[in-house]
């Protein structure tokens, strides 16, 4: 099944730092666009949950691919933007069931799984638990109400950008995890030989299980124990966000609020910031020297100093003859000074009036009625209004009449955008007339057409 859509994405904040305790990411991530994918948790939870306890049942917005991963939707964050601590939360519910011929015989349920993660780059994943198993000749049915526990623990992860997302990820800790034959793993109801070499998800999970189940998450000794190690997981966030409005346009110049979201001051030594740019779309020019800024329109720098947290607000202001009409424009932000790496590189589509600022013509319709029915022996009058978003137009109405090999024309001055046209007068038979609307000002030229019968 295809990743769900995460519904009500709400982010308190959003980064693509690189943790403290790992090396700086460089040339990872793709341009943002508004149109990223939503982020999700993704995670197989470990070999033996996708292919011994098969039977998946997905609710509330979680999905899962033909590799058994599932994807839970992010419904919100918290995250320090300058650190990468805080905690993300997902919804949706995974049930995994051992089942045959009808009968289930036991299972496991994670929904609504949070992801902590700490400055060093540390942290838990827990999730909200329940378990079941079936009556058996080794023990009696058994059940366990849901609540939320820790489900792994993780060390050493990372955050690297991508398509407009930050992505946390790890393989969760299995190794000396419950110590062997400890007063913990036999409260649990494990040998003193088990788990071997302290291989297990976390305490707290065990002891959420029903005993029927819990065997299939450490290591028991038997040879299915390789395939119990939970699976690596990749938490995805929103990256930078930018959102831009045109605050005026005019002949003088256009002005563009740009706001942002998610962004990091300083991603490796020596960035200050990032620069925000306006030039044409499909994707960000050359950042390399003095020479290539000459492809942007209009640019600033926001310091570091001055987005602590995560947010910018520019403004662009750009000279229209510094804009082609014939191309399309985007927003483009990216680190500074010197572009050391891509985590903070976005762009966003801009959508310019050329005709506010002088560079194009205002689309004009014009309609036409008849005001006077012309006769042989009376001449018709007809009224053409010219309508468009550029206030009244003016210009002149050519109105063409045919009628086999006949033409006969006249023009009228459009004033205030309309034009009372009285036309010459016509034979009996049936005209084709045109009425073309020749603008004077910034409107483009338009054209109605009617039939007349003459009688």
């Amino acid at each position: 099944m295809n990743r769900a859509t995460a519904l009500g994405v709400s982010l308190a904040t959003a980064l693509v730092p690189t943790l403290a305790a790992s090396a700086a990411v460089v040339g990872l991530a793709a341009p943002a666009h508004a149109d990223a994918a939503a982020p999700v948790l993704s995670w197989e939870i470990s070999p033996r949950f996708d292919d011994h306890l098969s039977t998946h049942t997905l609710s509330d917005g979680a999905s899962e691919d033909e590799d058994g991963v599932v994807s839970f939707p992010l419904v919100a964050a918290d995250l320090d933007p300058a650190t990468g601590a805080g905690t993300l939360t997902y919804d949706g519910s995974v049930k995994g069931a051992f089942a045959m011929m009808g009968t289930e015989y036991y299972s496991v349920t994670l929904a609504d799984p949070v992801v902590s993660v700490t400055e060093d780059g540390s942290g838990s994943l827990s999730a909200v638990v329940s378990a079941a198993n079936a009556a058996t000749q080794q023990g009696a049915a058994a059940t366990t109400d849901p609540a939320r526990v820790v489900v792994t623990t993780f060390s050493d992860s990372a955050w690297t950008p991508t398509s407009g997302l930050s992505t946390l990820q790890s393989t969760p800790d299995w190794a000396r995890v419950l110590p062997t034959g400890s007063p913990a793993a036999l409260a649990l109801g494990l040998s003193d030989t088990q788990p071997v070499d302290g291989q297990s998800f976390a305490p707290e999970f065990l002891a959420q299980l029903t005993p029927g189940v819990r065997a299939h998450f450490y290591a028991s000794g038997s040879g299915s124990d390789a395939t119990k190690q939970p699976s690596a997981f990749a938490a995805e966030a929103a990256g930078p966000q930018v959102a831009v409005r045109t605050t005026s346009a005019t002949s003088d110049a256009l002005v563009l609020d740009v706001d942002g979201s998610g962004f990091t001051g300083v991603t490796n030594p020596g960035d200050d910031g990032v620069y925000v740019g306006l030039a044409p779309a499909g994707g960000l020019p050359d950042t390399d020297s003095q020479q290539d800024q000459d492809a942007f329109a209009a640019a600033a720098w926001v310091p570091a100093a001055q987005m602590t947290d995560g947010t910018i607000d520019v403004t662009l202001t750009a000279e229209p003859a510094d804009l082609d009409a014939e191309r399309d424009y985007s927003v483009y932000t990216w680190q500074a000074h010197g572009h050391s790496n891509t985590s903070q590189d976005t762009e966003t589509a801009v959508a310019i009036d050329w005709a506010a600022l002088g560079l194009a013509d205002v689309a004009s319709t014009t309609t036409v009625k008849v005001k006077k029915k012309p006769t042989t022996k009376r001449r018709g009058v007809l009224l053409a209004k010219v309508t468009g978003e550029a206030g009244k137009a003016s210009g002149k109405a050519v109105v063409t009449a045919k009628k086999g090999g006949k033409t006969k024309k006249v023009t009228k001055a459009v004033t205030r955008g309309k034009a009372r046209v009285t036309l010459p007068t016509l034979s009996r038979g049936k005209w084709k007339v045109v009425v073309v609307f020749k603008p004077s000002d910034t409107y483009a030229r338009s054209t109605d057409r009617l039939t007349l019968r003459v009688r």
